[in-house]
């Protein structure tokens, strides 16, 4: 790779919480260590300051007449309702500032870190321009499988506005935009698994067909380990049980009530919720699911964003991580890279790419998605298991972790850079 490759590294969400954070702070790290220049560019900062580690600027510093959009967007934030609204224009203008740095810095590369959920607004920046190269990452399904309007609109005004938002963006009105910005200049989507490839390929009637690529996720290296007695001490669970991990922002392809089917029955077990449930409405809320089955005794609930150095008193207090998701969930489940790199068994629902790779790795066990009796089933089996097994789990993590480590991420990043510059 030559020294001169300038890559910008382009994360509008990099504020809010999950993956976008995480990919900031980690794969920018991770390009600048396999040898590529690489800048980062932001709406407005990394969540939690987290320690950026390549050059960073955020749009503040590029923006003057479109300052009151700035501050709309902060505003349009603060409401679920009119998020996504706030995500728009985001993205409108974090990609009006790429564009800009793009010809000032003479950079070889804009790297979209999460191209939906409005992929054609980086198109409609590109219907007038030629010969850019965009490496742009599809992490979710969101945008291929929704429901109908009416079934939105009974689950919250909110849903209803981003299903209008995602039909609008999925038109097939939008072909000529596309087809022209593809044309002009040159794009590669990556995406995490491959029926989301397959998928992406048949995307607004054919329009980036052979030019998805697989890239699977990094799992970057846990730099110190806790002791289970302190982790557990520190989150208020005692030493003596049995604990199930559930973690991350909860989400419609979460399936949270089966692990509680699963679980009522079964004595000596903690189940450990970690992250934000507040888009599960108070209805279906943890804590309500934890009194519809009598769990209250036995659930440790934290609903709130998990910062990255509260993260792994979680996963080290746990025995095993429960990745539970509706039949339907295609997109790639992180949580199994993130479990994997603590070194913690993982009980997961056979899920598409999940099933895949839990009977590739060997990193755990599986049971029947949606089916709470073979969930109860599967962890009786788990807690019956001796030392030896449950430390070949581990072992296995660790053979998970090799196999999609950081340092593996980054070069084939670089690979279809090369070929993209090579086009």
């Amino acid at each position: 790779m030559p020294k001169s490759l300038k890559i910008l590294f382009v994360c509008p969400f990099a504020h809010y919480t999950g993956h976008f954070p995480w990919a900031a702070v980690h794969e920018t790290h991770a390009l600048a260590q396999a040898g590529a220049h690489v800048e980062l560019l932001t709406f407005c900062g990394v969540r939690d300051n987290a320690q950026v580690k390549v050059p960073q600027t955020t749009l503040r510093q590029h923006i003057k007449l479109s300052l009151p959009l700035y501050h709309l967007a902060n505003v349009l934030r603060k409401w679920k309702t009119t998020q996504r609204l706030a995500m728009f224009l985001e993205t409108w203008m974090t990609l009006s500032v790429a564009i800009r740095l793009k010809e000032s810095k003479k950079l070889d590369i804009l790297h979209l870190r999460d191209g939906e959920p409005f992929p054609f607004l980086v198109h409609l920046f590109n219907f007038t321009r030629k010969d850019y190269r965009w490496f742009v990452s599809l992490t979710g399904t969101n945008l291929l499988q929704y429901p109908p309007l009416s079934e939105a609109l009974k689950k919250s005004f909110g849903m209803f506005i981003y299903i209008v938002l995602l039909r609008a963006v999925n038109s097939s009105l939008w072909k000529p935009v596309y087809r022209r910005s593809l044309d002009r200049n040159r794009f590669v989507f990556s995406v995490q698994n491959e029926l989301m490839k397959k998928r992406f390929e048949a995307f607004v009637d054919g329009a980036l067909a052979g030019k998805v690529v697989y890239l699977p996720l990094g799992a970057d290296i846990v730099e110190k380990e806790i002791p289970q007695q302190e982790a557990r001490a520190f989150l208020g669970i005692p030493s003596d049980r049995t604990v199930i991990l559930s973690f991350g922002a909860c989400h419609v392809g979460k399936d949270l009530e089966t692990v509680f089917k699963a679980l009522e029955e079964i004595p000596g077990v903690v189940l450990l919720q970690g992250g934000d449930d507040s888009v599960l409405g108070a209805q279906a809320s943890v804590a309500a699911l934890a009194q519809k089955y009598n769990m209250t005794d036995k659930t440790v609930i934290r609903n709130y964003y998990i910062s990255e150095e509260e993260k792994p008193y979680y996963f080290f207090a746990a025995d095993a991580t429960v990745l539970s998701y509706n039949k339907d969930f295609t997109s790639t489940t992180s949580l199994l890279w993130q479990t994997c790199r603590f070194k913690i068994p993982v009980i997961a629902s056979d899920n598409g790419q999940l099933k895949e790779l839990m009977e590739a790795f060997q990193v755990g066990l599986l049971f029947k998605a949606q089916d709470a009796d073979s969930l109860a089933k599967t962890v009786r089996h788990f807690i019956s298991l001796g030392p030896g097994a449950i430390e070949t789990f581990k072992n296995n993590c660790h053979m998970f972790y090799n196999e999609f480590s950081m340092e593996k991420w980054a070069q084939r990043c670089l690979d279809i850079y090369r070929k993209l510059l090579a086009e």
